[in-house]
């Protein structure tokens, strides 16, 4: 029985010295991956809240997931977009894992300004947008503003004064630039969806239904709703970035990572590339 007992002892001993041994050489291994990829230091997360309704630039497939973790080299299920894509893959490139979650525009914009997420995005900028936000330097898209109208409509115009003492659409929590803010003695109706604004026109509960023209003709065309509307002359147009509130520690660091990141998928060609798969080859 003490020679049983004493074989157990050596044993126990030898297994426990092959487990020291063992985690030694795991924590040698991981020392060694942070050395080399320093990016494993650190498991880096970004906040990221954007609308679910702006396509070609982002928009959500039905059975979306409207808060989700997206780690390196996965997508999101169930959004896509020409500008996620260029928000994605330029975290992804600077070693970010995501942290996405979509809501109608109005609740992100209040998302971020609450603190409960990093980044905003697409933003345009405004007077009023610069005394709350750091903005990034490189663009993540474009719009062109104009007023979208019916057919037959007998608007004359000019420029924004053409408006007065109309019914507008604008949709709600929307950028439309510091000119459209000055004007004056228009009906401004909050429209919650593009396809909301455009029955509400149709159905002549609005003389125009104002727009980002890519994003706007992009609905028209997926609704085949083509002919049914006629756009004025753009009177303003404006690059989006991606938003940090000032108040974040880290927003101007994150703001820099996004730049750095898409700088580098321009330089590697992976820019055009997205480009190309969302608007086509440039004839």
């Amino acid at each position: 029985m003490a020679s049983s007992k004493a074989s157990l002892a050596i044993e126990l001993t030898k297994n426990l010295k092959r487990l020291a041994s063992l985690n030694a050489r795991c924590i040698v291994a991981s020392l060694l991956l942070v050395l080399i990829n320093p990016a494993f230091a650190k498991y880096k997360t970004i906040k990221i809240v954007t609308l679910f309704d702006y396509a070609p630039y982002c928009m959500a497939d039905e059975g979306y997931q409207s808060d989700q973790l997206i780690h390196l080299g996965e997508d999101a299920i169930g959004f896509r977009g020409y500008s996620w894509d260029v928000l994605r893959e330029s975290f992804q490139e600077m070693g970010y894992t995501i942290q996405l979650k979509i809501v109608p525009w109005a609740r992100a914009v209040s998302t971020i300004r609450s603190g409960n997420a990093d980044i905003l995005f697409p933003t345009g900028i405004n007077t009023e947008r610069l005394s709350t936000f750091y903005f990034s330097e490189e663009a993540i898209n474009s719009a062109k503003f104009k007023v979208y109208v019916n057919q037959d409509s007998a608007l004359e115009w000019q420029d924004l004064t053409s408006l007065k003492g109309l019914s507008i659409g604008v949709k709600r929590g929307f950028n439309y630039g510091d000119k459209w803010d000055a004007v004056k003695d228009i009906n401004i109706i909050k429209i919650t969806t593009i396809t909301q604004g455009f029955k509400m026109l149709e159905a002549n509960y609005l003389d125009g239904f104002l727009g980002y023209e890519t994003n706007w003709d992009y609905t028209l065309k997926q609704e085949n709703w083509q002919g049914k509307f006629k756009k004025m002359p753009a009177f303003d147009s404006s690059n989006e970035y991606l938003a940090a509130l000032k108040t974040n520690p880290n927003a101007k660091a994150l703001l820099a990572d996004f730049d750095l990141g898409k700088r580098r998928l321009m330089k590697q060609g992976r820019l055009q590339q997205i480009h190309e798969k969302w608007f086509g080859k440039a004839e």
